[in-house]
């Protein structure tokens, strides 16, 4: 018996507010300092949890890519990590890739073999916007010689 799936057709409305949504977030995670910081690099703590460092990679006129990883407290990769690109001109930020897929498409055949569901990358961006705003809602900026972020207990 041969099955047939629904192909799945996104959403570009959802997705676009999706990422708005998460641009503004991770905007207000980053340092106020100066605009066109070259070497952006600071790590968000909380007990008993991961710690998130974020990089900034590539940086130009109109976009910045940033490196996103969770790691434990002795500060070793748990290998989760992801690429955010921010489009400043749109204003919308984007997971390019995330754990261990070099670069997301858009959709995803289904069925396939890497069990990945047809709206793998709409699912990673909600994860982000989860997780900034969780970052967002539980953390308190410090300012030293780079920016961190501690976790209130």
């Amino acid at each position: 018996m041969i099955r047939r799936y629904k192909k799945y057709s996104p959403n570009l409305s959802e997705f676009m507010a999706l990422s708005a949504a998460n641009y503004a977030k991770f905007l207000q995670l980053l340092p106020k300092e100066d605009a066109q910081q070259e070497d952006v690099n600071f790590e968000l703590a909380i007990d008993n949890q991961p710690n998130l460092q974020v990089c900034l990679q590539q940086q130009s006129r109109y976009t910045e890519t940033y490196q996103l990883r969770q790691m434990s407290s002795s500060h070793d990769s748990l290998g989760r990590c992801y690429l955010v690109r921010l489009y400043h001109d749109a204003k919308v930020a984007e997971v390019l890739s995330g754990l261990n897929d070099p670069m997301l498409p858009p959709v995803y055949p289904y069925p396939n073999d890497q069990m990945k569901q047809p709206d793998e990358k709409l699912q990673l961006n909600k994860f982000l916007g989860e997780w900034l705003s969780f970052c967002l809602q539980f953390g308190q900026a410090h300012s030293l010689s780079k920016t961190q972020l501690a976790f209130l207990a």
